[in-house]
Parts: C-alpha cells; structure tokens; sequence
C-alpha cells in the first residue's frame, strides 16, 4: 500500500523514505500504512466527523482556517481531504499558531487552563517539511506569532478574505474571541466553525466565548453536536 503524489508512486515512496528518516522515524510509514491498526475508535471518530462537517462546505465560498495547530496534524488533515473533495477549487488552508504553547490565560480560562501555560509547544519545523513532502506549500499557509497580534494584521494584509470552515482550537478566551471577531466579517452563508473545547468543564473560556458570540452575531447559526466521538465538540453552522 502506497500514495500515489504527483502520479509518480516511485518519487513520493523515496521522499518519504527521506523524510521518515530526516525527522529520527525510519520505520514511521510501517505504522502510518496500517493506521487502522493502532488508532484508537476517538481518534477515528475525531476525523470522521471533521471530515463531514467539512464536507458540508463543498461549494461554500471563501478559505479554511485553523485557529491553533499544535503540531500540525489537523491542519494537514484538513488540506488533505479538502484536496479530495474540491481537487479544482482555489481555497487556502491558514493555520494559525505561535508554536511555543498555550500562552497565559486569563480569569475566563479557569485554574486549569490558567495552569496549562506552556503545554502544547508545536514544531513548527516538522510541520513545513510535511508541507513541503505532500507539495501544499501553495495551499496551507502558516501564520505564526500571538494570535491577539497576528489575526488583526492578517484582517489588514488579506481584505478580500472569506471563509467557509475554521476548526478552533485554541482552548483559551481571549485568543477565540479575537477568532471569532475575524470570522464574523467573513464567514459566508453555509459556513461551519468547529469548536474543539466548548462546553468542557476543563476549558471555561472557549465556551464563554462561544456563548458570546452567538449572542451578539447578527448572523443566524443551527448548532451541531458530536454524536460519535468526544472532540470536537460542538460546530455551529451559518444558516442566515
């Protein structure tokens, strides 16, 4: 079993032989190939009911946008599968993330989130070379720094910007609100934002901002739930 990038099977079995070796896994593709073998049903879940919500968006106008990447596995999943379902379409994938942890939280985010400053540091390094391995350098784009500093610059250098899916996942109030003060100028009609965190005990802020969103939108929204696994879990889906 291979994948066959490019329709040349024989070039991407050897760059990926490189890269395997390149990141200290020489035998990484032994697992990745019988995936089914070791992952867990939450973790199947996970990306099946991502893979719906995204499937929704076929046809909707406007970008897809990751609000906290970690390592980058969600945010290659999503271009990956929107490469599958709309192989012509124009649409950027925009990961956003300062790929040195979860920065303070604040009196919204709780003693557990407030205590978790620091976890989550993603390498933002492996996540280029498996950008550069798959060649979706024209198609995910990182946009690395303080979310609070990088989204209103974004808002400046990209006006024309619409979007049609975001996955938020970046656990914290202040960075969500300021996430989904972007998403309300641009999200279209149709339109899907997944929350990875909301309506956990562990991560209060995400669903404050949530909760506040949704009352203060003019935009009308149908919430969706997850009926298979435990994240993500809750999407909320443009209607009006």
């Amino acid at each position: 079993m291979f994948e066959e990038e490019n329709n040349n099977p024989v070039s991407f079995l050897e760059k990926r032989h490189s890269f395997a070796e390149e990141i200290g896994f020489p035998n990484l593709y032994d697992y990745i190939d019988h995936f089914g073998l070791f992952a867990g049903v939450h973790t199947i879940g996970n990306k099946l009911w991502t893979y719906e919500l995204l499937k929704q968006t076929v046809g909707v106008p406007g970008d897809i946008f990751e609000f906290g990447c970690w390592n980058g596995a969600n945010l290659m999943f999503l271009g990956k599968i929107h490469s599958l379902l709309e192989p012509s379409s124009p649409k950027r994938v925009f990961g956003f993330d300062n790929f040195s942890g979860l920065p303070e939280g604040s009196v919204e985010d709780g003693d557990f989130g407030r205590s978790q400053a620091g976890n989550y540091m993603g390498n933002e390094s492996l996540l280029r070379k498996s950008i550069e391995l798959f060649d979706l350098k024209s198609k995910i784009k990182l946009v690395v720094g303080d979310a609070l500093e990088t989204i209103p610059v974004f808002n400046k250098k990209y006006p024309e910007t619409i979007c049609s899916f975001v996955y938020l996942d970046f656990d914290l109030y202040e960075p969500t609100k300021e996430a989904l003060k972007m998403m309300d100028r641009s999200i279209s009609v149709g339109g899907i934002i997944v929350f990875d965190e909301a309506c956990t005990p562990s991560w209060p802020g995400e669903t404050l901002a949530m909760k506040e969103y949704l009352s203060s939108s003019e935009h009308k929204f149908e919430m969706l739930s997850n009926p298979i696994s435990q994240q993500p879990t809750v999407a909320i889906k443009r209607v009006g």
